[in-house]
């Protein structure tokens, strides 16, 4: 039983995920191709404005571009909609016994999911734009796995506070602005006097083991790596304890 527990789990966030793929792209023409077409369309404003208008001057250009951006909509999708995971499930959520961490959980795998989608595309890219596929990409599940506990904790952590302040949603969505511009997805270096922000960033140390790994051809700093997932299993432990916490509340609240 011990066992079949977390399978049954696994399961449960398989399917879950499915759920909410298909019900995003539910009547649409296009369909799933739209994971696609959102990140192409925001490279192809970005490559034009600061590769014509305001050239900055970057190597292969539309691949350091396409690199920097998926991780970002990932990271950026899976906050928003692991804030609102909870407040979003009422129905699963008012079901006995439905283990409600997992929500966090699918809202962010759900997101991993339209990445790995695009990721074809992306690998196409590179190899059209460079030349060649770096070897170094067999590193990418590692990074992705960082990232994906990077995003986890601040996940159930502002999902339990989003239940009964239902600003945080908004505030998250405003505070992803500024931390766009703060990360160097469409620019490759800080100033000096600002090098601060990029020591304190986990994604923009994140945007450089991408770019490293997919660009450059270098393997991922082990060290830095490891120190961010390190910080991404504390923030994971920190923002469980404050769900569970909160969790026998959420249906009365709903």
């Amino acid at each position: 039983m011990a066992l079949a527990r977390p399978r049954q789990r696994r399961d449960l966030v398989w399917e879950l995920i499915a759920r909410n793929i298909k019900l995003r792209y539910r009547r649409s023409i296009l369909g799933i191709a739209w994971s696609q077409l959102a990140p192409l369309s925001m490279i192809a404003v970005f490559s034009f404005v600061f590769g014509r208008i305001v050239p900055l001057k970057i190597p292969d250009y539309p691949a350091f571009l396409f690199v920097g951006l998926l991780p970002w909509i990932w990271f950026q999708t899976s906050l928003l909609t692991g804030t609102q995971s909870v407040t979003g499930s009422r129905d699963l959520v008012r079901q006995p016994g439905f283990p409600l961490p997992l929500l966090p959980v699918v809202a962010i795998g759900s997101g991993l999911i339209n990445y790995l989608l695009a990721l074809p595309v992306m690998f196409i890219w590179i190899g059209a734009t460079t030349g060649h596929i770096r070897v170094t990409a067999v590193a990418l599940p590692a990074i992705l796995a960082v990232q994906f506990l990077i995003v986890l904790g601040p996940a159930y952590l502002l999902a339990a506070i989003q239940v009964t302040f239902r600003d945080v949603g908004h505030i998250v969505e405003i505070l992803l602005l500024p931390l766009f511009y703060a990360t160097p997805i469409f620019y490759a270096q800080y100033p000096a006097r600002y090098h601060v922000i990029y020591d304190l960033n986990p994604l923009a140390r994140l945007m450089t083991a991408y770019r490293s790994t997919l660009i450059a051809g270098r393997w991922p700093d082990v060290s830095v790596l490891s120190l961010l997932a390190l910080v991404g299993m504390g923030m994971t432990a920190f923002g469980y304890w404050v769900f569970d916490r909160r969790a026998h509340r959420f249906a009365e609240e709903l």
